[in-house]
């Protein structure tokens, strides 16, 4: 009786707010009206590149944008959570069947020191819980920091061997299928460096799914 009082205590004090609007009038991190704003894109590949599909599960929108901001700057690592579940609605309504082994590309250093960790990190050992998917931490090592272009021929010539293959797991995931997951595709550039970087390493079963596609308005 009295563990069962103490629960309900509990219950009220840590209510989950919505991490987007600070609502606590839901029992997710997501609130139904902030989840409103998600538009999840259709199951087709919005993009082949070198015969490998790339795949995008929402429009980069305010709420998707937000959550993405949320972690990667806001130090909120709840927000992981939520784009781990939108990635997983998904990518089960794409009903792939190969047993993949998850992969995302890392973040520099200094990034990931200043931050206190890897945000990509926290997602795809989100979503390996969700999917039941094995995945590798550190698989894609990020060598170069990247100032920010807005130009797609610029973005291009910045991401130009900015990524190498960890060399202590590449002999685990050769021969695999792999899925490449990470949380925004713009101009393409930075997904498309990693595809090549994996290709040099001699990775070829490579399907893309990023959380969220800009797309011009």
């Amino acid at each position: 009786m009295f563990k069962g009082l103490l629960l309900k205590i509990l219950d009220l004090i840590y209510k989950k707010k919505c991490i987007v609007c600070s609502c606590a009038k839901t029992d997710d991190l997501l609130c139904k009206n902030c989840a409103k704003d998600v538009n999840f894109l259709s199951g087709f590949p919005h993009k082949i590149y070198n015969s490998i599909p790339i795949y995008s599960a929402c429009v980069y929108t305010t709420t998707v944008k937000t959550i993405i901001h949320l972690l990667k700057f806001s130090h909120k690592k709840q927000a992981s959570l939520v784009l781990a579940q939108l990635l997983f609605e998904y990518f089960k309504k794409l009903k792939l069947n190969n047993d993949f082994i998850i992969v995302y590309p890392g973040s520099f250093y200094l990034t990931k020191w200043m931050r206190g960790y890897e945000h990509m990190y926290l997602v795809a050992k989100e979503f390996s819980k969700l999917s039941g998917l094995k995945f590798y931490k550190s698989a894609i090592l990020k060598v170069k920091n990247i100032t920010p272009q807005y130009k797609a021929k610029n973005r291009r010539k910045n991401v130009l061997g900015a990524y190498q293959i960890n060399k202590k797991i590449i002999n685990k995931i050769k021969d695999k299928p792999i899925l490449l997951i990470d949380d925004i595709i713009t101009t393409g550039a930075t997904i498309e460096e990693v595809i090549n970087t994996l290709k040099k390493e001699g990775v070829s079963n490579i399907t893309c799914i990023t959380i969220s596609k800009a797309i011009k308005m």
